[in-house]
């Protein structure tokens, strides 16, 4: 999905004694993460008193349509240890069910059985007292059937509820929906994709191929956080397409291949004047923005849109 184009960062503050989540299992990600109409993640309607969180897809990193696997899903939701002790439960229950009706009114409460009938898919995970923070739902099977099943065109609909949770408190603005837009304690979504089976959007520029001989070309290239060093505090995702540009601009060029018209005047006076020193460079034309999460200062979660990371286009500018 493409992140929204801002550079605000969303930290957490996590407990010294909090265990750090696990690291996602894929190698490309696409990150649903704001609460906002326009981003990606708006709070919904109400159904028995919760509010309902509703996601939207759109399209990362030149992804289209819906060639492409899910690996991996993950729903993360903030719950605070409040209290500690006094609870008589034998467990607390945090309990997921995706929304298969689009005709629930805007509040509406339902009984045991009309609720089965709207609802499917549900997921439960335990809370521990040893790991208030940040959790991870595994979404995988949920979020596989409602792409498959919408084709992206339909949001996905979460109801979340929590049993015996008296002594938790589970970040799921049923209160307000005015601070949800700043909130760092927002739940967002993790789609990990199988980069082997996903459809890039074609571009005016050329892919490096065996075809494509010494011309000018986006070479695609994967970067390992793991090789860097990195993976001890990037959570998500694992690595990327960087890419990079490589190839010959010194061949003949035709005027509809020139970016500007300062190359245009460059090139003749290149070849006019046979200054072979000022031959052009293959370089990026375009780049694009990725969504990443990761450890910050004093153990803070940040979730960032991080500008130009990805090399879309090449040229001879």
């Amino acid at each position: 999905m493409q992140p929204c184009n801002v550079n605000s960062q969303e930290k957490v503050k996590a407990d010294s004694k909090t265990k750090k989540p696990s690291q996602p299992p894929s190698t490309e990600a696409f990150i649903i993460a704001s609460l906002t109409s326009d981003c990606r993640l708006i709070s919904g309607s109400r159904v028995n008193q919760n509010r309902l969180l509703e996601f939207r897809a759109t399209v990362e990193s030149g992804q289209v349509g819906q060639e492409f696997k899910v690996r991996a899903a993950t729903l993360w939701l903030k719950a605070d240890l409040v209290q500690q002790g006094s609870n008589k439960c034998r467990s607390t229950d945090i309990y997921v069910f995706k929304i298969i009706s689009n005709r629930l009114p805007e509040s509406v409460t339902l009984s045991s059985r009309q609720f089965d009938r709207v609802t499917a898919d549900p997921v439960s995970i335990s809370l521990e007292e040893s790991n208030s923070g940040w959790q991870k739902i595994d979404l995988t099977e949920t979020v596989r059937s409602w792409l498959s099943e919408s084709g992206r065109h339909e949001k996905l609909r979460l109801f979340v509820d929590c049993s015996c949770c008296s002594n938790w408190r589970v970040h799921l603005f049923n209160a307000d929906r005015s601070d949800t837009r700043s909130n760092p304690n927002r739940p967002f979504l993790v789609i990990h994709t199988d980069p082997s089976t996903a459809k890039r959007v074609r571009r005016r520029a050329i892919d490096c191929s065996a075809d494509s001989g010494n011309q000018c070309c986006k070479q695609r290239f994967y970067v390992s956080f793991k090789a860097l060093g990195w993976d001890n505090w990037v959570i998500a995702p694992q690595g990327y397409y960087a890419n990079y540009c490589r190839g010959d601009c010194g061949h003949h060029r035709t005027p509809d291949t020139y970016v500007t018209y300062h190359t245009h005047v460059i090139e003749g006076m290149r070849q006019t004047q046979h200054l072979s020193g000022m031959t052009p460079c293959c370089a990026p034309l375009k780049f694009s923005s990725m969504s990443m999460i990761y450890y910050g200062a004093g153990s803070t979660l940040i979730k960032r849109d991080l500008p130009k990371m990805v090399v879309d286009e090449c040229g001879c500018p």
